[in-house]
């Protein structure tokens, strides 16, 4: 097994640890307002928008406005749906089906701070982005693809290219916006996938 792919089996690993507090929760999330819940999120962890409070400030400060949602330029911010206890009414994403392009007009529509405004995309904090070498086509040799590489807001510092247009995310550049997630043509199960870096306590 390829350190790569064993780093990737690590993080997922851990976000299934690190969000056991929050699985009771989201195992009752139904359809919402915004589309198709994903059934990645318990997996990966969840995703908040860029300038989130750590969960316990957020859920306390969230008054469910939706204003967030209104303005996200991608139309990426999604609402929990009835039944989903605390969660219910606050936003989320899911990379797969729409990446945030770090418009950052969340922060400034939200009225309680629960989402902070932010100086630049560079200040986002969402997740990390990890590459799966057996799934992404550029890398076991399968493709040609440069999809994520093309995408990424922060190309050239969150994801370079090598020989043959094989990715390379850099964790201290990513933000974890999920652009890559989206366009990634492995639709199967993505080569390419965001793992929250979201504090519980």
């Amino acid at each position: 097994m390829s350190a790569s792919r064993r780093e990737f089996l690590r993080r997922f690993a851990f976000a299934l640890l690190g969000c056991a507090g929050a699985l009771k929760a989201i195992a009752v999330v139904r359809e919402g307002p915004r589309g198709v819940f994903s059934p990645q999120l318990e997996a990966r962890g969840l995703i908040r928008p860029p300038g989130s409070l750590a969960e316990p400030e957020f859920l306390s400060a969230c008054i469910r406005c939706q204003c967030c949602a209104h303005e996200c330029e991608a139309g990426a911010i999604r609402l929990f749906g009835p039944g989903t206890g605390a969660l219910e009414g606050t936003p989320y994403l899911v990379p797969e089906a729409a990446g945030c392009t770090l418009c950052l007009r969340c922060g400034p529509a939200c009225p309680t701070g629960a989402i902070l405004p932010l100086a630049g995309k560079r200040a986002a904090d969402m997740g990390d982005a990890v590459v799966d070498p057996d799934l992404c086509v550029a890398i076991n040799g399968t493709g040609i693809c440069g999809a994520c590489y093309t995408i990424c807001p922060l190309k050239g510092k969150a994801i370079t290219q090598g020989q043959h247009h094989r990715p390379t995310v850099h964790p201290e550049a990513c933000v974890g916006c999920g652009l890559c997630e989206e366009v990634c043509i492995v639709d199967r199960d993505r080569a390419i996938r965001v793992f929250s870096t979201r504090r519980w306590s």
